[in-house]
């Protein structure tokens, strides 16, 4: 059997660099140091790489290149936010981003997909729903740069960002406990990988501090604020309240403030996801956030390396970004008596 040809990840690898930075090196772009160009060159000779230069000729002759991304929803803090860092960090590549929302409808979503590969799309950066992802296999196989987002692929085989979702509920839910909680209730939705997760999470983490998970405690339903405000009610409402929720999504959340407002008495609340007018509530709102900028950076560098050395086959990378919990005030909430 043949040795495997040298890919740009393993140009990156042995000079100690970002594949965004070997990427702009073979294409002659700045952005590099001379020294750290000099290192990248010394490498690819050692290694004996070779970029495949039909993609590179195609990629100058049309003068850009375009990403597809597909999002749930195009205006939480959380997908705009991402949207952006990705398009800097591509724009000096001269690659734009082309954004479409799926709505979270799994036919929007694949016609949305559909409509990025018929027009040439170079790469496509997804945010799925869907639970199968089959039809993308010839596209793949091909070489086309596919990387998901948030959730794997079901299927097949693809580069993947995920989020370290267990280990920033385990925070959350260690968090309240340390602070006197016991009736810890969590609001979140269905069907989708991250939730999921959370879901998990907040079981395991509540079982192994000796707790015990409620099922008296969970509400599951769809992701909007309507649900999110029904379900923190239920929850505070009950014979043996909850004197916590924890809070899986930003839409959910916005429906848990308008019930904790309502309910009139202290509750403490941890949320996923960071936005804006966290900080601005009074408490503010203890969140777990994820990082914006890790995700990006790591779906920028996979599709960079992947345009760089199409048709080079090796294994698609997985990374998982930590969570991060970020007390603010109302994590830190004592139960009411």
């Amino acid at each position: 059997m043949a040795e495997r040809r040298p890919t740009v990840r393993d140009v990156a690898r042995a000079a100690g660099v970002s594949a965004m930075s070997v990427s702009r090196v073979l294409n002659g772009q700045p952005g590099v140091g001379p020294e750290t160009a000099r290192r990248i060159e010394e490498v690819v000779k050692a290694l004996g790489f070779r970029p495949n230069k039909l993609a590179t000729t195609l990629r100058r002759r049309r003068g850009m290149s375009l990403l597809g991304m597909v999002v749930p929803y195009p205006y939480t803090p959380l997908f705009t936010a991402l949207t952006v860092e990705v398009d800097e960090l591509v724009r000096d590549e001269g690659l734009i981003v082309v954004t479409g929302s799926s709505d979270r409808d799994v036919d929007q979503e694949r016609a949305l997909v559909g409509a990025f590969i018929e027009r040439g799309f170079d790469g496509i950066l997804l945010f799925s729903e869907d639970a199968d992802h089959r039809y993308l296999k010839p596209e793949l196989d091909s070489g086309r740069p596919v990387v998901f987002l948030g959730s794997p692929p079901v299927g097949v085989e693809a580069s993947t960002v995920l989020v370290d979702n267990r280990g920033g509920t385990r925070d959350a839910v260690q968090h309240l406990l340390r602070h006197g909680h016991r009736r810890i209730g969590i609001v979140t939705s269905v069907d989708m990988f991250p939730a999921a997760e959370r879901l998990a999470g907040y079981k395991e983490t509540l079982v192994r501090e000796g707790v015990g998970d409620d099922p008296s405690l969970i509400r599951i339903g769809p992701i909007t604020p309507e649900f999110g405000q029904e379900a923190a009610r239920s929850l505070l409402e009950q014979d043996d309240p909850a004197t916590a929720i924890f809070s899986t999504n930003y839409l959910l959340t916005r429906g848990v403030l308008g019930a904790i407002r309502a309910h009139g008495r202290p509750v403490a609340l941890i949320a996923f996801d960071d936005f804006e007018a966290a900080s601005l509530v009074d408490p503010p709102i203890t969140v777990v956030t994820q990082d914006l900028p890790a995700m990006g950076r790591h779906a920028a560098e996979m599709l960079l390396s992947q345009l760089a050395g199409v048709g080079e086959r090796e294994r698609p990378a997985r990374v998982v970004v930590p969570a991060h919990l970020v007390p603010r005030g109302s994590g830190e909430l004592p139960p009411a008596s």
